[in-house]
């Protein structure tokens, strides 16, 4: 005979109790949803208004450079490109901050089965100036067919090809990407051989506005912080390895296999 403990009315889980529970979790999601809407519409609207300005700052300053090229001295001259370099890479955060927005919008559309190649081939095609620029030259293995969102996949490439472009060492740039199926998740690649990374930075180099190198590089550093929202809000996870000098390697996962 099997005894049974008897739990006394204290004990016992009230029916009342779990749709308390269920409502407060309703209300933190239904609020956790509003404060990232919230969020995108505030960072869309900094952004628009504020690179409105920009490009009139920007458009007088051009015209007042052509029309009083002859008058101004040499300072005047240096000063007026401080003005609109200044104006160039401003325009360039408030885009990347933009784009970071973007990531914030709740996921209501179906994933779709896409093809990683045709998203890396789109990738490459919007960093065509950078490559031609830089002499970058990016291969890649055959990518298998994953559930994703096809344009955010463009955008996760672009990030991490823009990154390894931009951090090169003194040859052209050499990129690789490639994946595999380690049965839970598809795990990709992308392995430069460009300056590297300390260790100590490895994780910090996912934040927001973090950068290592000052303006000795060109970047906003949001770049990343972009792609690590892109992998992390689809379930996956981003990280780098590398050593200062010897390149880095990007990974990243996107849950599922192509046994699944």
């Amino acid at each position: 005979m099997e005894l049974h403990p008897i739990m006394s009315p204290q004990s016992q889980p009230s029916p009342a109790a779990g749709n308390i529970n269920d409502e407060w979790e309703a209300r933190l999601l239904a609020e956790q949803k509003r404060n990232h809407e919230e969020f995108r519409q505030f960072a869309y609207a900094v952004s628009h208004d504020l690179r409105e300005q920009l490009r009139m700052i920007t458009s007088y300053t051009q015209l007042l450079e052509l029309q009083y090229r002859d008058q101004l001295s040499g300072d005047g001259q240096e000063f007026m490109r401080y003005i609109l370099e200044s104006t160039e890479r401003m325009d360039r955060l408030l885009g990347d901050l933009l784009t970071y927005s973007h990531q914030f919008r709740a996921l209501d559309q179906p994933q779709q089965r896409v093809d990683p190649e045709g998203a890396l081939q789109g990738a490459i095609l919007m960093l065509d100036t950078a490559m031609r620029d830089s002499g970058a030259q990016i291969t890649n293995d055959p990518l298998p067919a994953i559930h994703f969102d096809f344009p955010q996949l463009t955008q996760l490439f672009r990030q991490l090809l823009s990154n390894a472009i931009c951090f090169r060492g003194p040859e052209p740039p050499r990129i690789h990407v490639s994946a595999a199926d380690t049965g839970e998740a598809i795990q990709f690649s992308v392995q430069d051989n460009g300056i590297g990374i300390e260790p100590r930075y490895h994780e910090q180099i996912f934040g927001v506005f973090k950068r290592l190198h000052g303006r000795e590089f060109p970047g906003t550093g949001i770049g990343l912080a972009i792609a690590r929202r892109i992998v992390e809000q689809r379930g996956g996870r981003i990280w780098v390895t590398s050593e200062l000098g010897q390149g880095a390697t990007f990974y990243f996962t996107i849950p599922g296999s192509t046994a699944g």
